[in-house]
């Protein structure tokens, strides 16, 4: 069964002892971190919602073995994403970083449901006006799994642009985030795999430099993810990059919540005037 109504997901919501929102899907708990995004002058524009998966008894489960694995089934991919969805936009909302942008991940199996909704009556539209988060505050990231039906997939991704959502091609370089995607997209913002700037400071620029060009070309935004040292930040900063992620500008940690319910009672979570009631502490 696919989630999909207000209740199922507020079923599946409790607040921990860190007043973060948590997750919990048949023996996942699913909590949220965050990865600051840099523009040039070193300014946090944005965040990265990421999802860290604990398992009941096996302990950690790494997300892309889970969005990955032939053994997870259609159903439990696409609630885990849509679960996690939820987490990392209630906590978002009510940390200090509320007014920058903030990066989802979406599947592209999952993206794909949303051509076939009424976006502006979506429970995630619904959401975002009941936390006072704006539209055009997401960055819905397709990853870089394949599709089913592409142009199902950009039918979608329009729709969310459309109703003033921000697109991200995510990993680009690997797997199905290619130029055929890419150029059916249209994204806001490209997502340079690491990949392709380990390999451009190995002397391999080609990929990389054909990545920036396709964006210019579009119109898109380029961020370079995973730099790890100041070497790979200085190169990429040499190609006037507009953003950057990676381990050695910060790493993804919980957003302290900053705006909190005068009141936890979890039978108060389905009142959309609950989620954001109270004072900065």
């Amino acid at each position: 069964m696919i989630l999909s109504t207000q209740q199922q997901f507020v079923d599946c919501l409790s607040i921990n002892e860190h007043f973060q929102y948590v997750g919990q899907y048949k023996e996942l708990t699913l909590h949220s971190v965050f990865q600051p995004i840099f523009n040039p002058d070193n300014q946090i524009i944005g965040v990265e919602a990421l999802v860290r998966i604990q398992h009941a008894q096996n302990g950690c489960v790494r997300p892309d073995v889970f969005f990955h694995s032939d053994e997870t089934c259609f159903d439990d991919k696409i609630n885990v994403e849509r679960l996690s969805r939820v987490i990392h936009i209630r906590n978002f909302a009510r940390s200090k970083l509320r007014h920058l942008k903030l990066f989802l991940n979406v599947l592209p199996s999952a993206g794909e449901y949303l051509a076939l909704e009424n976006i502006d009556t979506s429970l995630l539209a619904q959401r975002l006006r009941a936390l006072g988060i704006s539209n055009n505050q997401l960055v819905m990231e397709v990853v870089e799994l394949e599709a089913d039906n592409e142009q199902s997939l950009a039918n979608a991704m329009k729709k969310l642009n459309d109703s003033q959502f921000n697109i991200a091609v995510d990993d680009f370089g690997i797997d199905a985030s290619n130029r055929e995607r890419v150029e059916r997209l249209k994204p806001n913002i490209l997502k340079i795999d690491r990949s392709l700037m380990l390999s451009y400071m190995d002397g391999d620029q080609f990929a990389l430099l054909s990545g920036l060009k396709l964006a210019q070309k579009l119109g898109s935004l380029i961020v370079v993810e995973g730099i790890e040292t100041e070497e790979q930040l200085t190169a990429m900063r040499s190609l006037n990059v507009d953003m950057y992620q990676g381990y050695h500008l910060a790493m993804p940690e919980p957003l302290e919540a900053v705006y909190r319910e005068e009141c936890n009672d979890l039978a108060s979570l389905g009142n959309p005037a609950s989620i954001y009631i109270g004072s900065s502490r």
